[in-house]
């Protein structure tokens, strides 16, 4: 096995500078920023959000980098955990689908922690988030698709592997530091396993969370010169993380393209508040309700043809009034109900009072979802699904996407992006504080201390 890739990739990260990036990563960092950031915002306010502030509060440690939402200050460890896990709670961040990878709810909060205690200026930022993004993604590529497979969240732990790097990256790590703090991440990083994903358990979004603290703490432990071994392993034994965590780990994948082709333009980005998977039949439904004027009382029945993953994880979740917000999001029949009951799927369609509704899961039972060998053979290069609605005056209406909105080939055009961000910062900032924040984060390259940006964050 060949062992230069973890060293290609550090020194690719370690040399990257800020002028060499093409204006088309920076932009889209801009955008992947203010996304993270309303995001965050908008979980502030739900219970959850407040339920891991009072956590990080209750531990009292120093007061280095801010909580936004909220506007105390906690350690950069304990406020990239409550920043990151805020970022996982509306399931709205945006991902990798080669990974499978929210790079977002990692990255930026570890890097704005340290970035913020630091005075980095917004072009340190920026281009230490490149450098998480792209190891988050290149790492989780390597081990995909076994890794997930396995059952291993891949979020925590090629998360933290690209934390740390953003944090090396904003430390000013040469080749060396950032190899140790990528291998060092490789060696304590969360285990996340995935089934608190779909089993509807509440510490699903400390995921993220756990994953930017330990990210710190890989890059500070690498900055005191401790060392580790590369995640392939050394060359006697071959035993390194991505050997031991997935099948075959593709190890091209880490270096392919460096320098040329930035993992950031292959990022989707959210626009329904849940399992990105989902996203496909919830945007037909959307469609063909608003092209046929359908209401719920109109459906017999409801057919979803999707990929086999899919059909077989997400398609069996079933629902009722006294399930929780965490059983739901992933649950594509839930999802669809009350998509085609509210003509909408946001935060809102999550809150105790809309699960409590028989009637959603009353037309949940209307829907079965199975496997079609086609939407299999077009995966990767497609995230297609088909619903057919069987209506009760015996119609039949169908539709087809075959790359959700939001991904890289139907991209959210930017006033859509906004009016994302807006409607979730508005539960926190006044209309002046939300105007400021988007003008910040849009010119975020001319700012010359991010603190700037976090002091408009609460």
């Amino acid at each position: 096995m060949n062992q230069g890739y973890t060293r290609r990739l550090a020194e690719f990260c370690a040399h990257l500078s800020f002028e060499s990036l093409p204006s088309s990563v920076v932009e889209r960092m801009q955008w992947a920023l203010l996304d993270s950031l309303g995001i965050m915002l908008g979980a502030s306010v739900t219970d959850m959000g407040k339920q891991v502030a009072d956590f990080v509060k209750d531990l009292q440690d120093r007061e280095e980098a801010t909580a936004l939402g909220f506007g105390f200050k906690s350690s950069t460890r304990n406020a990239a955990f409550l920043n990151g896990t805020l970022s996982d709670v509306l399931e709205l961040q945006d991902g990798y689908w080669n990974g499978p990878v929210h790079p977002s709810s990692v990255v930026i909060p570890s890097a704005l922690a340290v970035a913020e205690y630091s005075n980095k200026s917004g072009r340190d930022f920026l281009l230490s988030i490149v450098v998480g993004y792209e190891v988050t993604n290149r790492v989780s590529q390597v081990m995909h698709p076994s890794h997930s497979k396995r059952g291993f969240a891949p979020t925590g732990t090629a998360g933290t592997i690209g934390a740390a790097a953003a944090v090396g990256k904003l430390l000013g790590f040469d080749p060396d530091q950032m190899f140790n703090a990528i291998g060092i991440a490789g060696f304590i990083l969360p285990v996340s396993p995935v089934e608190n994903w779909y089993g509807g358990y509440t510490i699903k979004p400390v995921n993220s969370g756990a994953a930017a603290k330990v990210g710190i703490e890989a890059a500070m432990l690498a900055q005191k010169g401790f060392t580790a071994c590369s995640l392939e392993g050394d060359p006697e034994s071959n035993r390194g993380f991505c050997v031991i965590v997935s099948d075959h780990p593709n190890f091209g994948k880490m270096t392919e393209g460096l320098g040329e082709k930035y993992t950031i333009h292959e990022v989707y980005v959210k626009p329904y508040a849940c399992c990105r998977s989902n996203h496909g039949p919830i945007e037909i439904v959307l469609d063909l309700a608003r092209h046929h004027s359908l209401r719920p009382s109109d459906v017999e029945a409801i057919l979803i043809k999707t990929d086999g993953d899919t059909a077989s994880i997400q398609g069996q979740i079933r629902t009722d009034p006294k399930s929780d917000p965490g059983r739901c999001l992933p649950s594509l029949s839930y999802c669809v109900a009350v998509a085609l009951m509210d003509g909408q799927v946001g935060p809102e369609q999550f809150s105790p009072e809309r699960i409590k509704d028989p009637k959603v899961h009353q037309l949940a039972t209307c829907i079965n979802v199975v496997a079609d060998s086609e939407m299999d053979r077009l995966r990767p290069e497609k995230r297609p699904a088909i619903v057919e609605i069987s209506l009760k005056n015996g119609l039949k209406v169908s539709g087809r996407v075959d790359y959700p909105k939001g991904d890289s080939q139907n991209p959210m055009s930017g006033r859509e992006l906004l009016e994302k961000f807006e409607g979730l910062a508005y539960h926190v900032l006044s209309e002046e504080k939300v105007k400021r924040v988007i003008s910040v984060v849009l010119n975020f390259e001319k700012i010359t201390d991010v603190g700037e940006l976090v002091r408009l964050c609460f």
